[in-house]
């Protein structure tokens, strides 16, 4: 029989939010918070944001009239008794979990299933002095629960199969995609979204771009939702920097998760984003005019162009030109006397000497006709009549300009490729299936195609290719290729 009656612990802003997912599909949930006064304010507060929805037109008073009901505060755990399911999401402190559950296993019954919201703590951590552990999950919404569609369902060593699979089916009643995956560290998205940041503080600290670039890159000519920079501003910095201490810690220290001194200063001096007015970015001042990492004016476009005919993501792209100019086929893609190849990690000026041609290198997209952009970067070869024929073009068929300066993997496929593999690498260690890692990551990060499906798409050695350049420039084991990634290959 489906779950009907729930206890949520925490009356913050995710407890309040999954109490609303759970009274707006049936549910009778108690809200129970340390501060009894906080769970009625929360309540308040839900009524506020659904008379809003009500005023445009997305939900009825009936429907509000219906969540507030099955929404009642109480004061006291023991009010719990009766409760099928408690989920708690209260601070992110192990201690005050353990002892939190310790106390709900005297007072719920044996058969009631206990979750955690945690982001980040191990589920099998949670459970240790429990007489029960087995009927113990994590239950990982994403913040606005009401919005997000996301939930992972976290197992410990101890949980059963059973509990599991009663919650994946209470979750997708909810209208939630439910993803399992293996109680460690991060879980899925938390652990596969690292590089996203982790990449581009890198870029930023070897001086190759600076964070309107790198966000530029991988917002517009990528297709990322948000750059990391303006995301990083955005979620704090200081809660960034602290996520990526714990999953560094957890993981024994590993390269691959090693936390930036660029945030680690930054956090020490106060400047943790949009919350305290400044982070990457200014927000308490008046806009002031900043360069602009987009090329200038457009320049005029060549004659004539050779292209490579194949069905190649990156050949499409080029095709576009066709009707601006006058197209010659070839074995291929050339503007005057430089040479054009997507990017698959290695220098520009490497593939130059080897060719004895000018080289343009250009960035990996997710979709490179729906790209807004695109970045390219050149070989000191390139005389500046091809350069300026080359950001022509790409003009001409609508995509702004990115120049940067000629470094391994440029700054899509840079962190792409990290993604790549490290969703590769939870699905080689078990932390889940690579159709959930996939689902984890489009429903949870917004990315807009799954980080496996994509490699799948543009072929895997091209991501082998970019982690195997980078590991011989930089000598970093962070670069070190999964397993997973091998056996594609």
């Amino acid at each position: 029989m489906m779950i009907t009656r729930i206890a949520i612990l925490g009356a913050g802003t995710m407890g309040i939010g999954i109490a609303e997912v759970a009274a707006a599909h049936g549910c009778h949930v108690k809200l129970y918070d340390i501060d009894p006064s906080a769970a009625n304010q929360a309540i308040k507060n839900l009524s506020t944001r659904l008379d809003k929805r009500i005023a445009k037109g997305k939900i009825t008073d009936d429907d509000k009239q219906s969540i507030l009901t099955n929404i009642l505060s109480v004061d006291a755990l023991d009010a719990l008794h009766d409760r099928e399911l408690v989920i708690e999401a209260v601070v992110e402190k192990l201690s005050v979990k353990q002892d939190l559950f310790q106390q709900l296993e005297q007072i719920c019954s044996a058969q009631t299933i206990l979750a955690s919201n945690t982001s980040s703590i191990s589920i099998t951590a949670i459970a240790t002095h429990l007489q029960h552990p087995q009927r113990i999950l994590g239950l990982h919404f994403f913040n606005p629960a009401p919005i997000m569609k996301l939930v992972e369902v976290i197992a410990g060593i101890k949980t059963a199969e059973v509990v599991l699979d009663k919650a994946v089916t209470l979750v997708k009643s909810w209208g939630k995609v439910a993803v399992k995956a293996q109680s460690g560290p991060g879980f899925i998205v938390n652990r596969v979204a690292r590089p996203f940041y982790g990449e581009a503080l890198k870029m930023k600290q070897e001086q190759l771009a600076d964070p309107a670039t790198i966000d530029a890159c991988l917002q517009a000519a990528a297709g990322f939702r948000m750059g990391p920079f303006a995301l990083m501003d955005l979620i704090g910095i200081d809660v960034n920097f602290q996520v990526s201490k714990t999953v560094y810690h957890a993981m024994f220290e590993d390269p691959r998760y090693r936390p930036s001194l660029i945030q680690s200063e930054m956090v020490a001096a106060g400047l943790l984003g949009r919350k305290s007015g400044q982070g990457f970015y200014h927000y308490n001042q008046q806009k002031t005019d900043q360069s602009s990492p987009y090329s200038g004016t457009q320049k005029d476009l060549p004659k004539s162009i050779q292209l490579n005919e194949s069905d190649h993501p990156f050949e499409q792209l080029l095709s576009e030109v066709r009707d601006i100019c006058q197209v010659h086929s070839g074995g291929l893609n050339q503007v005057g006397d430089t040479v054009l190849f997507q990017t698959v990690g290695h220098c520009a000026g490497t593939l130059a000497q080897q060719l004895k041609k000018p080289v343009c290198l250009v960035d990996w997209s997710f979709d490179y006709q729906q790209a807004k952009a695109v970045n390219v970067c050149f070989s000191e070869q390139v005389i500046d009549i091809d350069k300026n024929h080359i950001i022509a073009m790409f003009q001409a068929i609508n995509k702004q300009v990115v120049t940067i300066d000629d470094m391994p993997g440029m700054i899509n496929a840079r962190v792409l490729s990290m993604l790549i593999n490290e969703a590769a690498d939870a699905v080689f260690n078990g932390v889940a299936t690579a159709e959930d890692v996939d689902l984890a990551m489009q429903y949870g990060t917004n990315y807009p195609q799954g980080l496996l499906a994509y490699a799948e798409y543009i072929g895997w050695q091209n991501p082998a290719s970019v982690l195997t350049e980078l590991q011989q420039w930089f000598g970093d084991d962070r670069y070190r290729l999964s397993p997973y990634i091998r056996r594609q290959l």
